[in-house]
């Protein structure tokens, strides 16, 4: 693996931004010369069984065996197919859909206040702990909404409940792992006695120390209790006497600024595929950004990696099985969202989002045909061809399965 940085004002003859995005995918690389075949031979001791299956599922998608729906147009004849997507961890056909799908169901969730978006991270010596041991993740991502409840108490001189949606990200940039929490955070809480009390400011020396001592302890009591352990969490008291870093200058006030704000750190690969830059069968070069404190690129950093490095580095990230890595605590937890919805609407220029309406299924599933803009009927749904004597309009009898299924 090799490292090439490029500065605004110079540049790299042999490397240049990919001008086609996903022109070089990620499913591509997995599959051409057997290379997922041979990766998971050379490392079959060390595979998790998530990361075989999530592959295993992307390697399929889009593909017939898998099932599909086969569309038909009454006025032209002209059919369509549309697969049953694989909701594979590393597919980013399928992670496109559900970041969309997610930020409808933000929408319905949120209340229409204005929300802040802070971001907690931790230290270098850390990131390895979280690589080894993923069962610390959950702590982590606790750690970070009691250092948020912590510091709302401290600055508003009593205890509120805010809502926060807390996302884990166990990447960064450069793929390495890197785990760091994004929340979003509304800008205030409810008292015990149904009050709202707005908060508009963070106090950056309550929360970075709040959040260093909230995760250090929790992580004492997780953790086996060993010499190595325990000279770890006092150098990391010592090493940052100030806290560890959190960044929450981001102010999101309106509920389509949120959808399109938060839906960039939802599920999604580890790497956007527009920024693979090469492939040669051996090795695969992407890029990141490296950006100001006004967000403002000042240099660009080109990665090349061997394939066997850059699939490691792509399935390392796949989260435990059935570890949720979206969170949703306080007012925006399920049992109490409804109750405090009903208390946020009761306060003037407070008003909850409008939800909204679900469509009928054939509304909602049924494409229009591109030649003529006329509505398309299902006529076959299933896996391998459909019969020969198929009929137009002829009718499905297991609708239940149809709208189950993880087609869209």
């Amino acid at each position: 693996m090799f490292f090439v940085t490029q500065t605004p004002d110079n540049t790299l003859g042999q490397t240049s931004i990919n001008p086609e995005c996903q022109r070089v995918t990620i499913h591509q690389i997995f599959s051409e010369n057997h290379n997922w075949d041979v990766y998971k031979f050379k490392h079959s001791d060390e595979l998790r069984e998530v990361e075989v299956r999530e592959v295993e599922k992307m390697l399929q998608c889009q593909d017939d065996s898998r099932g599909y729906f086969l569309y038909r147009c009454s006025n032209c004849g002209d059919v369509k197919v549309i697969h049953f997507g694989c909701n594979s961890r590393v597919c980013t056909h399928c992670g496109k859909k559900y970041t969309d799908k997610w930020a409808k169901q933000l929408a319905e969730r949120t209340f229409d206040i204005a929300h802040r978006h802070v971001v907690l991270t931790i230290p270098e010596q850390l990131r390895l702990v979280f690589q080894k041991q993923r069962k610390l993740l959950k702590i982590l991502m606790d750690s970070s909404i009691g250092a948020i409840s912590t510091l709302m108490r401290w600055q508003l001189g009593r205890d509120v409940t805010p809502g926060i949606v807390a996302v884990l990200h166990t990447y960064g940039n450069d793929l390495k792992f890197n785990s760091h929490v994004h929340a979003l955070v509304t800008e205030g809480g409810f008292t015990s006695d149904g009050k709202w009390r707005s908060m508009t400011s963070y106090w950056y020396k309550i929360i970075r120390r709040t959040w260093q001592y909230n995760l250090l302890t929790n992580l004492k009591k997780a953790m086996d209790e060993t010499k190595e352990n325990q000279e770890l969490i006092d150098f990391l008291f010592k090493q940052y006497p100030n806290g560890f870093y959190v960044r929450a200058k981001d102010r999101i006030e309106k509920k389509d600024e949120l959808i399109r704000y938060i839906g960039r750190y939802i599920r999604h690969p580890a790497v956007a595929e527009c920024r693979i830059t090469g492939y040669d069968g051996k090795s695969v070069t992407f890029y990141y950004d490296e950006k100001n404190k006004k967000g403002e690129v000042i240099r660009r950093h080109y990665v090349t990696k061997t394939v066997d490095e850059f699939i490691s580095a792509i399935i390392g990230h796949i989260p435990d099985s059935q570890f949720k890595t979206i969170r949703y605590y306080g007012v925006y937890h399920r049992p109490k969202r409804r109750h405090f919805r009903e208390l946020l609407s009761g306060f003037v220029g407070l008003v909850s989002i409008t939800q909204e309406k679900l469509l009928k299924w054939t509304e909602k599933w049924t494409p229009k045909c591109e030649r003529c803009d006329c509505k398309m009927e299902v006529v076959w749904y299933g896996k391998g061809p459909p019969p020969e004597n198929l009929q137009f309009g002829e009718r499905i009898v297991d609708w239940q399965h149809i709208c189950s299924a993880s087609a869209i």
